[in-house]
């Protein structure tokens, strides 16, 4: 779910590095432009900086935007000061020694990597439209696919980022809508025997996310299973809450049946939206599943609709799509829970997350900050993908494989 425009210039502190005498993996970004970013890509940034859209109603969590031009550069320019001085350690593999530097540098200064901290900033105009079409128009208003403008019609592919060792999914629902779909294949001497199930945030669409499901398959060696949701991208249909369901289920069915992942652990990661998603789909396949990474997720659609539209508080009672983070998450009780809460949120409160770990109910539950993140950039945070990176190592691979 976007966010708000804030100041993102200030580099972030250089965070303690660890060391480990058996497995290591070096995450170091940098600043400089990527030199082998495809022409396509560098065409299709430069096209979006030179347009100045508005957008007058989007979701509960998504609003107008400032022009495009001003938030790709601003997005650019904070993603390069803060890149250019993290650096973090996290255990892996005693051979994985290759540096970030090389890697994230080729994604960071993309426009899909600037969609990610894309700000996006309720307004009262757009409160007052809620107020009058929650109920008739409130999936229009929730799930904004269509912004930015083109999330409908163009959708980067993995190759766009150098990747290789992936396939396109035109998934098939059982209520007949077409998925476009990802799979990458993890790569390296660090593969995990893990697949991640990555559930994206709200608005834009699976396209924009590929530089973290890069990371998960190039740095972390895990299988990474990129779902489009309906109505998002280049899928077919529109969103709400039982379809969206029903595009999880047929994901993970589509992993578990898969001869190349019906083998491996696993695991759901799930941004914002994705995490409600996430905490359903935990909650119904807990037996199948190895493990649940939640970052920035609502207690509920209603609860978090106060925090971005204020004149609305008064009608939430009207939302239909629930999604009831709070009161399903006590049924994941035997898979272990990651949190990762950026405490600058301005989008969900912080204090969701500290409710959503407080009701878990799964005997393992860990809970890491993000001191500065906000709610679209706490994945450029250090440490970020180090925690998802002990996670997997320490409490995923020591899962019970579903059989």
């Amino acid at each position: 779910m976007p966010s708000p425009p804030r100041c993102c210039c200030s580099a972030s502190p250089r965070p303690p590095q660890r060391k480990s005498a058996t497995r290591k993996l070096i995450y170091v970004a940098s600043s400089r432009s990527s030199s082998s970013s495809s022409s396509s890509s560098s065409s299709s940034s430069s096209s979006s900086s030179s347009r100045s859209p508005t957008s007058t109603a989007h979701s509960a969590c998504c609003a107008p935007a400032r022009p495009a031009s001003y938030v790709f550069e601003s997005a650019s320019r904070a993603a390069d000061k803060r890149l250019s001085t993290s650096t973090s350690t996290s255990r892996l593999s005693t051979s994985s020694s290759r540096t970030m530097s090389n890697f994230w540098a080729d994604v960071v200064n993309t426009t899909a990597f600037s969609y990610l901290k894309l700000s996006i900033a309720a307004s009262t105009s757009v409160a007052a439209l809620l107020s009058t079409a929650l109920y008739f128009k409130q999936n229009d208003l929730i799930y904004p696919r269509h912004f930015p403008p083109e999330a409908r019609t163009e959708m980067f592919t993995p190759d766009k980022f150098h990747m290789q060792n992936w396939d396109t999914v035109d998934l098939p629902t059982p209520d007949g809508e077409t998925l476009r779909s990802y799979f990458l294949r993890g790569s390296g001497i660090q593969r995990k025997g893990v697949t991640v199930l990555l559930l994206h945030g709200n608005a834009g669409n699976v396209g924009y996310r590929i530089p973290i499901g890069k990371v998960f398959a190039e740095q972390m060696g895990c299988n990474v299973f990129m779902l489009g949701y309906r109505g998002y991208g280049l899928s077919t249909g529109k969103p709400d809450e039982k379809g969206l369901k029903t595009d999880a289920e047929t994901a993970l069915e589509w992993i578990f049946k898969n001869d190349e992942t019906k083998d491996t652990r696993v695991v759901i990661y799930g941004q914002s939206l994705g995490g409600a998603i996430g905490i359903q789909m935990a909650a119904r396949h807990q037996d199948r599943l190895s493990g649940l990474m939640l970052e920035n997720t609502f207690t509920s659609m209603r609860a978090v609709i106060p925090n971005v539209f204020p004149p609305a508080k008064y009608i939430t009672r009207l939302c239909h799509q629930v999604w009831p983070s709070e009161e399903t998450i006590p049924k994941v009780t035997s898979i272990p829970i990651l949190f990762l809460s950026g405490l600058q949120d301005e989008i969900v409160p912080p204090a969701h997350m500290k409710r959503l770990h407080q009701a878990a109910g799964a005997a393992t539950k860990v809970w890491k900050e993000l001191p500065n993140g906000s709610h679209n950039d706490s994945v450029l945070e250090p440490g970020y993908f180090e925690f998802i990176n002990d996670f997997i190592h320490d409490e995923v691979m020591r899962t019970k494989k579903a059989q």
